[in-house]
């Protein structure tokens, strides 16, 4: 048994270890990729620029820049400040296999784009093998605290998994309260903003209105583990209000089985009497004849 669990977690931490990877890597090759194009484009721009700009008065110059600049900003063509580079692209990496999808960031290149398609084949059903590995170690996890609460206070077996579903569901709540607090010190949001965002992201609704611009190396850290911890514990809650649902439709179905099976016995047993009095009839009828 001690074997048996020591290599689920060894199997588990390998299967988080070849994600992380697999991102890394992924993120590596699109910032090769999309990083050269984005860098071109911004020469471009400047030179650009710099031809409008040339025979211009110098003490127009300046005001002229900053409209020019604000245009490019509103067309995003080509984006002013470096988005391609590594933490960045992490993050695109992990809105690609979990497929949240925000919208904020693309690859506009055929190379970029045909990567995209081959990464997400095999980052999004490895991703969601890695998830449910870990959601089911966190519902064994619960499931053994409530175990273990249930053998020191007491109380039957129904009651459990009762106790089990409502920490289930407190701690999701956690890590939904704590990731929007996060979220609402570092981007100067509302809180009813930042727990909007993170029910949209754990949902992997990823609408993308919303979207931080917080960009320091704890906050992108931070920012992975939360949606990894977020996703993993909302998908626990969703496969345990699954069940709760398909038993609720079990119940249901049986239900209009009896009634049906009822009706149907019920028009059987009043058909048969009506046959037999039908024979009765006839058959007093021939006697008569007779």
């Amino acid at each position: 048994m001690r074997c048996s669990i020591n290599g689920k977690a060894i199997a588990a931490f390998a299967t988080f270890c070849t994600v992380l990877v697999y991102l890394a890597v992924g993120a590596a090759i699109f910032q090769a990729i999309e990083e050269s194009h984005e860098n071109e484009q911004r020469q471009n721009y400047e030179q650009q620029l710099h031809e409008l700009l040339k025979d211009v008065d110098e003490n127009f110059h300046a005001e002229l820049k900053a409209p020019c600049h604000m245009v490019e900003v509103l067309e995003a063509k080509p984006n002013v400040t470096n988005t391609w580079t590594f933490a960045p692209t992490v993050i695109f990496c992990l809105t690609v296999v979990t497929t949240i999808g925000y919208g904020y960031m693309y690859p506009v290149t055929d190379e970029g784009r045909g990567f995209c398609i081959f990464f997400a084949l095999i980052g999004i059903p490895l991703f969601m093998a890695c998830l449910a590995v870990y959601a089911q170690h966190t519902a064994n996890f619960i499931r053994w605290v409530c175990k273990k609460l249930r053998s020191i206070m007491g109380g039957q077996e129904e009651e459990n998994e009762t106790v089990q579903q409502i920490v289930t569901v407190l701690f999701c709540l956690l890590v939904i309260l704590t990731f929007s607090a996060y979220l609402s010190y570092k981007e100067k949001w509302s809180y009813f903003d930042s727990i909007y965002f993170t029910f949209i992201s754990f949902t992997t609704i990823g609408f993308g209105d919303l979207y931080p611009e917080s960009s320091d190396t704890l906050f992108y850290f931070l920012f992975v583990f939360f949606i990894i911890l977020g996703l993993i514990s909302l998908g626990t809650v969703i496969e345990a209000q699954t069940t709760n649902f398909s038993k609720f439709l079990t119940f249901i179905s049986n239900t209009c089985e009896c009634m049906c099976g009822k009706c149907l016995t019920v028009e059987k047993d009043t058909m048969s009497e009506y046959d037999q009095d039908e024979v009765n009839h006839t058959k007093a009828i021939h006697d008569n004849k007779v």
